[in-house]
């Protein structure tokens, strides 16, 4: 007696499976960039040991399953120790401390390969089980589902789908709403639960029924399919890389953005699975069939890459067509692009599994054999995509690679074939000379243009001076005039326009000159080398933390900004990702500054939580000053409180700092060890060191220093009173005011701000009673600039 199972409550079991698969993988690359970083061999390492552990379960089950006659009773308890081995995994990341010490070792006493190779142990140590058993699911499910020969194919193919589409609404619900209202821990348990239901549903749904084993004739697979199943896996995976690049470079790039894109192939696959489960059966010429849709996924890809050059055009005219906003029109612009393409992908994988198993006999063996070969070419096709092919041969050679990758696959299937296929062979040679033909196109680069004062035409006379594709971002600069600008995946990182040169230059200034004799200070992010320049001014040895090597290369071009510091001897460039490094680094600083331009950008919002700030406070001195530049503009009121609560949680005696000379963006929060007391004589002797840096910004004075001082501790805790915080768990500013993620004006929030201005500001400033009298007359006069802006604002908006 075996165990068997409906097949509506098996579909449902094997759709929870895929749901809650995919939200393992994306939460585990949350937990674990937290331990190893976010860098982009941090990033590989865990996603390269998720696929390797599922091809490697699925290997193994899938023999497995050919020892046992009741393959649905080995699937529950695979469910269960899935939930298990997953919160054992959660538990060994977050409660061992040994865990994290050993990765802090590896950090601090082994080179580059050590540390990769500690990494990827350690990611073994909790990844490998739960996706092993993950990995086991479906050859497990194969076996028990398939048992005629006449159905194979449609069987096996509404398997994938129905799982690959669980894997879809997991990936969706995760990216847009139970990390928001949930947090990662929560979501976590959701998958967890997943599992445990569908061990339920088995458990208390099965009926035990006398099951013959199917008779069937012993064939051979066709086991060069596995090579072709190899090189789909590949070009998928590849195909995922490269587009997710690409689009982060016209502003694609927040967490949701990520999710859409994703939900778009893993749909893409479930439809192609759909349509091969309703003709594979039916049809006797599959390897026609597989090469007849490499040759269209070929097509595709070539036609997507034309696609992405017009990506903002494209968009721009769809604004003009729908009542949705630009960013709104862009998401969905990029599921379409990432959905069709992946329609042809979805049908080569249950096909190609359909030609090389033949028939029934050893299933659940050659399943798992099919699951293995794919997921290998999924691993090298990231890992070689990521760090060889992009780097080296640039994003659009790297799509040419692979489209001509997918007509050698049809090349060699065709001259396999018994037929002459003289209309597919017509095809193949057409699809590959219009493909190729785009090697000639006068641009090869992917940047977002620049908007004119209408924020939809290319402003005009830009012309680009450095364009690099690294391994973690698009780096461009740009040049009209006088002016320069430094762009990273389409985010405007730094300039030398005179707001951006306060931005830069006043975070380095401000914390600096409230230290007490600051010897180290370090700064996240070097970007155009700015605020590291200007750091370096104080005679303080600085240590820069830039996570893509190819800004270093650009920085020459803002050598008259930056003082040259990229060649300073007194600067440490750390090419890593910067919580990383503040958090493993055995260094201590008197000063550390953190800018980040994009609070949504990829993983942009863990470097505003919490933990973060508190790790920034576990690397300061006893002394230390941290410091944290904060975006004015572009943001809700409530978001910007949540800002600066969370700031003010971990350094209490927080004041906030507004620039005075002109309109600016943004703020600087200064958190120090004690209540902030400045001796204006003593400040003016330290500004005597710098006094030709501020002067480029009109900071003549020490009083038009001082008055930037915008809110007072009291102030600021008024201001955060009841206000949630930004944490790891919760990390709500990712998810809030998409609305407002393009949003520029500045006006709203300063007026708000302006609101909380109660207390007396001179009583953080010690000095004579003329120079008290001076102060105060810059604080009136800049406070009546701020409103007078603030009301411009609004009259500007009634008209």
């Amino acid at each position: 007696m075996v165990w068997t199972l409906s097949n509506r409550l098996l579909f449902a079991a094997i759709f929870i499976s895929g749901f809650s698969a995919l939200i393992y993988q994306l939460i585990w690359v949350r937990l674990l960039g937290l331990v190893f970083g976010v860098s982009s061999f941090a990033v590989a390492t865990v996603v390269a040991v998720f696929l390797l552990g599922l091809g490697l379960g699925g290997y193994v089950f899938g023999r497995w399953s050919e020892r046992t006659r009741d393959p649905l009773r080995i699937y529950l308890y695979v469910e269960l120790g899935i939930a298990a081995t997953s919160l054992l995994s959660y538990l060994v990341i977050e409660t061992l401390p040994v865990y994290r010490y050993l990765y802090e070792y590896a950090y601090n006493n082994l080179g580059f390969y050590g540390l990769s190779i500690a990494r990827l142990a350690l990611s073994l140590i909790v990844l490998l089980p739960p996706v092993f058993l993950i990995g086991g699911t479906m050859p497990l499910i194969a076996k028990y589902f398939l048992r005629s020969p006449e159905n194979l194919g449609s069987g096996f193919s509404k398997l994938y789908y129905v799982n690959t589409l669980g894997a879809c609404a997991g990936v969706l619900l995760t990216g847009f709403f139970f990390v928001k209202y949930f947090g990662v821990i929560a979501t976590l348990m959701i998958a967890i639960g997943g599992n445990i239901l569908v061990a339920l549903i088995v458990a208390t749904s099965k009926t035990k029924t006398a099951r013959p084993e199917p008779a069937t004739k012993e064939h051979a697979p066709y086991s060069y399919m596995l090579f072709f199943l190899f090189l789909t896996g590949f070009i998928t995976l590849s195909y995922e890389m490269l587009w997710v690049r690409i689009l982060s470079t016209y502003g694609l790039s927040t967490s949701q953005a990520f999710a859409l894109i994703l939900t778009g192939f893993l749909l893409g696959f479930s439809v192609g699975s759909w349509i091969v489960a309703r003709k594979v059966d039916q049809r006797q010429d599959l390897e026609t069939w597989f090469s007849a849709v490499s040759i269209v996924t070929a097509l595709s890809g070539a036609l997507v890459l034309v696609l992405f050059r017009q990506f903002e055009s494209i968009t721009v005219l769809l604004t003009d067509w729908m009542p949705l906003s630009y960013l709104s029109l862009s998401l969905a612009l990029a599921f379409v692009v990432s959905f069709i393409p992946a329609v042809f992908m979805g049908i080569l994988f249950p096909l190609g599994v359909r030609i090389y198993v033949h028939d029934v006999d050893r299933i659940g063996a050659k399943a798992g054999n099919t699951f293995l070969s794919n997921t290998v070419g999924c691993v090298l096709g990231s890992l070689l995509t990521g760090f060889v092919l992009i780097p080296f041969f640039g994003m659009w050679n790297t799509t040419l690679i692979l489209v001509n990758l997918s007509l050698l696959i049809a090349v060699v299937l065709l001259v396999r074939g018994a037929g002459r296929a003289p209309l597919q062979w017509s095809a193949l040679v057409v699809v590959a000379v219009v493909a190729n033909l785009l090697v000639f196109s006068d641009s090869k680069t992917f940047h977002a243009q620049l908007k004119g004062p209408d924020l939809r035409t290319a402003a005009q006379g830009f012309e680009v001076i450095y364009y690099a594709e690294g391994v973690s971002g698009t780096v461009t600069a740009i040049e009209r005039g006088n002016y320069r600008g430094l762009f990273v995946d389409g985010q405007n990182v730094s300039g030398t326009d005179p707001v951006l040169l306060a931005d830069s230059k006043m975070l380095a200034h401000i914390p600096l000159l409230l230290a007490e004799e600051p010897e180290v200070a370090l700064t996240v992010g070097y970007g155009t080398g700015t605020t590291s320049g200007s750091m370096l001014l104080h005679g303080v040895e600085v240590h820069a933390v830039e996570i893509e090597k190819k800004i270093m290369e650009a920085a020459p071009l803002f050598s008259d900004v930056n003082y040259d510091s990229f060649a300073d001897p007194d600067i440490n460039i750390v090419l890593d990702d910067a919580r990383n490094y503040i958090a493993m680094t055995d260094e201590e600083f008197d000063v550390i500054v953190t800018d980040v331009t994009n609070l949504k950008y990829k993983r942009n919002p863990y470097l505003y939580t919490q933990e973060y700030f508190e790790l920034m406070r576990d690397a300061l001195t006893d002394d230390g000053v941290a410091a944290a530049w904060l975006p004015v503009g572009g943001l809700s009121f409530d978001d910007l409180r949540t800002l600066i609560a969370t700031f003010d949680r971990v350094f209490p005696h927080t004041t906030t700092w507004y620039f005075t000379q002109f309109p600016t963006h943004f703020i600087i929060l200064v958190g120090t060890p004690e209540p902030v007391v400045v001796n204006l004589a003593e400040l003016k002797q330290k500004m005597t060191q710098v006094e030709g840096d501020l002067r480029s910004l009109d900071v003549d004075n020490v009083y038009e220093l001082a008055s930037m001082l915008l809110l007072g501790e009291n102030d600021v805790d008024a201001l955060v009173a009841r206000q949630p915080l930004h944490t790891d768990n919760r990390p709500i500013l990712e998810y809030s005011d998409m609305d407002l993620y393009m949003a520029t004006d500045v006006a709203p929030n300063l007026g708000k701000l302006l609101e909380f201005q109660e207390e007396d500001l001179l009583e953080y400033f010690i000095g004579t009673e003329s120079q008290l009298e001076v102060l105060e007359e810059h604080f009136e006069e800049y406070t009546g600039h701020y409103e007078n802006y603030v009301r411009m604002y609004e009259r500007q908006l009634r008209e």
